[in-house]
């Protein structure tokens, strides 16, 4: 079968980074690129949208519950039933209408929570769908499907929208952190091969051993501080606390954000990367004295 490839043009602080990637192998190519850190780069766009989408969802909630508690429920049904004709029901008792206080919600639900930029491409639910995953599938139904507000359905909604906004308050600072270490790690990578690609074309340009030994010397400084880097963003991993969004309960935010991605571990990957260069340079440098 072919493969479908797309291309993702990535301009983070002024780097030019184009990506290609083959989204049924899991494969990633970079070309043209002023970066050495491509899957950081590709692990940046990912936490700057969900970041996006977060806020926007954040916003969403707290305009819905803004709305919400305006909205008095119904107190009581407003079929009735006449037992005049041998007790057949009237046309409002077999079928019921919608109250106002019911449509009120909905309608609230579908101008915020539906109505964010992304909605369509990340989740394209039905009422019923969507608000069965943000407030689980019973309440989400009977909001969705059922005819009255009682008093008890407008308390669970309000605990379960609670729930919803309180979920992306706690997730945007973490998804904010991760960024921050991503930009870190990024900005040492960089700074690491910059020196080291210096390193390494001297050690090409001489044979005296001074001089590649103390070449090597400055590479293992640089080999060290890769190290630190990797032992850092492992800590940070083995450390972070799991997302409690809806649809990912008990799954770390690095699954999370991660788990379409060629690499689970992109900082991780590119930190490898950059230290089996230093290693390359440093042999070069260990052999040419030997």
């Amino acid at each position: 079968s072919e493969f479908f490839l797309r291309e993702v043009f990535l301009h983070l602080n002024h780097r030019c980074f184009q990506l290609r990637v083959d989204v049924s192998k899991g494969f990633v190519s970079h070309y043209n690129s002023e970066t050495s850190q491509p899957r950081t780069e590709q692990a940046l766009a990912v936490v700057q949208r969900e970041i996006d989408c977060v806020k926007a969802e954040l916003t969403a909630f707290r305009r819905f519950r803004t709305q919400l508690v305006s909205i008095e429920p119904t107190a009581q049904s407003t079929g009735s039933v006449d037992t005049s004709a041998g007790g057949m029901s009237t046309l409002s008792a077999r079928q019921p209408k919608l109250d106002t206080s019911l449509r009120a919600v909905r309608e609230a639900y579908r101008e915020t929570v539906m109505a964010v930029p992304h909605f369509e491409a990340e989740y394209d639910d039905s009422l019923e769908a969507n608000m069965s995953m943000e407030f689980g599938p019973e309440l989400g139904t009977q909001i969705a499907t059922g005819t009255r507000l009682t008093p008890q359905l407008y308390e669970a909604l309000l605990t379960a929208s609670k729930g919803a906004r309180d979920e992306r308050e706690t997730l945007l600072p973490a998804l904010e952190r991760e960024q921050e270490s991503l930009q870190s790690v990024r900005a040492t990578l960089d700074d690491c091969e910059r020196r080291g690609a210096a390193l390494g074309a001297n050690a090409r340009r001489t044979t005296d051993p001074a001089r590649l030994d103390s070449i090597d010397e400055r590479l293992a400084e640089i080999e060290a501080e890769c190290e630190a880097v990797a032992a850092t963003r492992q800590q940070r991993l083995h450390s972070r606390s799991t997302a409690a969004l809806s649809g990912i309960d008990g799954t770390s935010l690095v699954r999370y954000l991660y788990d379409d991605c060629p690499v689970t571990c992109p900082a991780l990957a590119d930190t490898v990367a950059c230290l089996d260069t230093i290693r390359r340079h440093r042999r070069h440098c260990i052999v040419s004295t030997s």
